[in-house]
């Protein structure tokens, strides 16, 4: 592995996403603010072979070294520029306070990570559904340094994975030429990354505690666990589609219209990512319009934001399916002909629902695959409303994105074939999870007990 490869990136990836967190005044915590440097960093990498080879130029080892160092020059512009006022709360207490009892929760996240992080490195690529496209055409982009290149000129009749967006194509490639020939630890970095930021968010409501409690029992998901060593789309989609979420609830708390702007980026990300996430973004549009009814926004005011809200994520669509595969795509790809032909026929709607839940969720298999996660959710949900009688007003917010995402994959089973249940609608239950652990971050008996324990652990937040 090549050591100085890899820390370029990681330095290069960093400041491109800090200055575009800054150029969307995106104010965090130390480190959720550099978590989420390096998720975006990582993200705005995987375009860079995309436009290369939009404009038709050779992706090379030195190419992509002109090309990093452009686009970062481009992205420390507004570090550079709000240098003076940039500062990080925290930033002279950059070393987190530990509590001996975390000690052990962090011990067993190391463990765990470390285990995917090598698992990511000593292992090549495996998937199936990258041996027939995005693996197989990184590979030949290093050799032959085009993305159209002689992997599409094999028999891909049984598959549509040579179709799918190049998001893990355009990583590959930086990676296998600048780090390793298996290329993939910039999946690493995301889970890293995401799990830190996901501590953090854990910890600002409940105590230490039961934040590592929850988080351990969300890395305890197998499926998920197992795809953060394994490259396939759904994990990072998941990661970004969580963002589109969490900072259109932010914008929803605070007015902040940045906030708004970067969920919507956020949503083009995870749309870049799996095109059809698209339709889950125009289902959480109700979520704008209640918003907009409360604060008495006109009904031109209202149309603007939801169509800017589904404009950019339509035009992370539109560049991949109306131009790259229609203009610069030696294959033929329709999709009208993957839309299924009887629309009305609503019982593949309701059969995809009943299935989803009889073997994703109440069954021996959803166990295997999710271990007790769906129950424990479950069960503390019902416990708020039946001892506390009442959900936390952020919670309602989070239980409607989990509503959209349960619904919208059924109506993706329904919409077109390509979307199967064993494998499509499976992972894609990846984006429930952590919107799950968010409402049970905001859960009435959680919030409680853990007060109870910061009252026993300082005396003097009792008395007060």
């Amino acid at each position: 592995m090549n050591i100085f490869g890899l820390l370029f990136l990681l330095f290069t990836q960093y400041l491109c996403g800090s200055g575009l967190l800054q150029m969307f005044r995106i104010r965090l915590r130390l480190l959720p603010f550099v978590a989420l440097s390096f998720i975006n960093g990582v993200m705005i990498f995987s375009f860079i072979p995309f436009f290369l080879q939009l404009l038709f130029v050779p992706i090379t080892f030195f190419s992509l070294l002109i090309a990093i160092c452009i686009i970062t020059l481009v992205f420390s512009v507004p570090l550079i520029r709000n240098f003076n006022s940039w500062k990080f709360p925290g930033f002279k207490k950059f070393v987190p306070k530990i509590k001996i009892y975390e000690i052990p929760y962090l011990i067993i996240f190391g463990t765990i990570v470390v285990s995917s992080v090598w698992n990511c490195f000593y292992y090549p690529p495996y998937a199936r559904d990258m041996l027939s496209g995005p693996e197989v055409i990184a590979e030949y982009t290093v050799r032959e340094h085009s993305m159209i290149n002689s992997a599409l000129s094999a028999n891909m009749e049984t598959t549509n994975n040579q179709f799918k967006p190049s998001f893990i194509t355009g990583l590959q490639v930086v990676y296998k030429l600048f780090v390793c020939p298996f290329g993939q630890i910039w999946l690493s970095i995301l889970f890293v990354s995401f799990i830190v930021f996901l501590y953090h968010l854990l910890k600002r409501r409940l105590h230490v505690i039961i934040s590592g409690l929850l988080l351990l029992i969300f890395l305890g998901i197998w499926e998920t666990y197992s795809y953060s060593s394994n490259i396939l789309f759904d994990y990072s989609n998941m990661i970004f589609f969580f963002f589109a979420a969490y900072f259109l609830h932010q914008y929803l708390k605070s007015k902040n219209n940045n906030l708004f702007y970067f969920s919507a980026l956020s949503a083009g990300f995870a749309t870049f990512i799996r095109s059809e996430t698209l339709v889950f973004v125009c289902m959480l549009l109700p979520a704008l319009w209640v918003f907009a009814y409360k604060q008495k926004k006109t009904l031109r005011q209202t149309l603007i934001q939801s169509l800017l809200f589904i404009a950019i994520p339509f035009f992370f669509y539109f560049i991949w399916i109306d131009v790259f595969l229609k203009f610069y795509m030696p294959l033929n790809f329709g999709i009208s002909e993957q839309i299924t032909t009887d629309l009305f026929d609503f019982t593949i709607l309701f059969k995809r629902l009943h299935d989803m839940n009889s073997a994703f969720i109440f069954s021996d298999y959803a166990i295997s695959l999710w271990g007790y996660y769906f129950f424990i959710f479950l069960i503390l949900l019902a416990s708020e409303i039946i001892v506390m009688r009442k959900i936390d007003k952020e919670s309602l917010f989070w239980l409607y994105t989990i509503g959209v995402v349960y619904f919208g994959l059924a109506f993706l089973g329904y919409l077109t074939p390509l979307f199967d249940f064993s494998h499509t609608t499976k992972r894609g239950f990846f984006k429930l999870l952590p919107l799950m652990l968010v409402v049970m971050r905001n859960n009435g008996i959680l919030l409680n007990l853990s007060d109870r324990i910061k009252k026993w652990e300082n005396p003097i937040l009792k008395k007060n």
